[in-house]
């Protein structure tokens, strides 16, 4: 008796011409995100904001990008730039401020990010639904947490925020640099792209450096003129 081959939540890696029609319409993944957009519209505080990322956050597991990101270790990597520091940051804004300690946050986003793009815990979420949505949910959980503690320590956060933006960076540098691909998932899959899978993970690689750290230090200049802001306002007031 044939065992059924087990196909990635996203569905199998998409051929070129069939990309574009990749949407994931999953019935769980739908509710879930009205769940999630449910609650996050009761919690918020700035519901513009909160709105904002349940938006970025339907599209990033409903369009095409779902399926590209099976076939492309850099479409995977591009997801979870836009994820973690497009929707998370936006989330964290939105909520009620919460103090949470930064360096432990700092740090667990760290190791989560590297660990989650490592070999055998990547390979994994390509072998269960559990292990891609672990992967999804703490990245995402962890970001938030990490922008919610630097929005409670204000400039204080300077310190928390430069090693983030350096970790990120090494992770880049990492990616780009290796002479060797670390995902044999992508050996067959990035070929009809025009990429070997040592290509591929040197464009994710250079996606994260000039994307991610770039957007990171942009988050963060926008974060201090804001808290310099508040003080000179406060200054003003006394």
């Amino acid at each position: 008796m044939e065992q059924d081959v087990y196909a990635p939540f996203c569905g199998t890696p998409p051929l070129p011409g069939d990309l574009l029609t990749r949407w994931t319409l999953d019935p769980l993944l739908l509710l879930g995100l009205l769940l999630f957009t449910a609650l996050l519209w009761w919690q918020a505080e700035r519901r513009g904001q909160a709105m904002g990322a349940a938006v970025l956050v339907a599209f990033l597991f409903i369009s095409p990008l779902c399926a590209a990101s099976i076939a492309l270790f850099s479409a995977r990597v591009g997801q979870h730039i836009l994820l973690t520091l497009i929707a998370a940051p936006l989330i964290a804004a939105a909520l009620p401020r919460l103090r949470l300690p930064v360096w432990p946050a700092a740090l667990s986003f760290a190791l989560l990010f590297w660990g989650w793009h490592s070999p055998a815990p990547y390979a994994a979420t390509l072998q269960s639904d559990l292990a891609y949505w672990a992967m999804h949910l703490s990245l995402t959980g962890s970001a938030v947490a990490l922008f919610m503690a630097f929005l409670a320590v204000g400039a204080r956060a300077a310190v928390p925020a430069v090693f983030t933006a350096a970790q990120l960076t090494a992770f880049a540098v990492t990616l780009t640099l290796a002479p060797t691909a670390w995902h044999e998932w992508h050996a067959l899959t990035a070929l009809p792209y025009g990429l070997s899978a040592l290509a591929d993970q040197q464009l994710a690689g250079a996606l994260m450096w000039v994307a991610g750290g770039g957007l990171f230090m942009v988050l963060v200049a926008l974060q201090v003129r804001y808290f310099l802001r508040q003080g000179a306002a406060a200054g003003g007031a006394t």
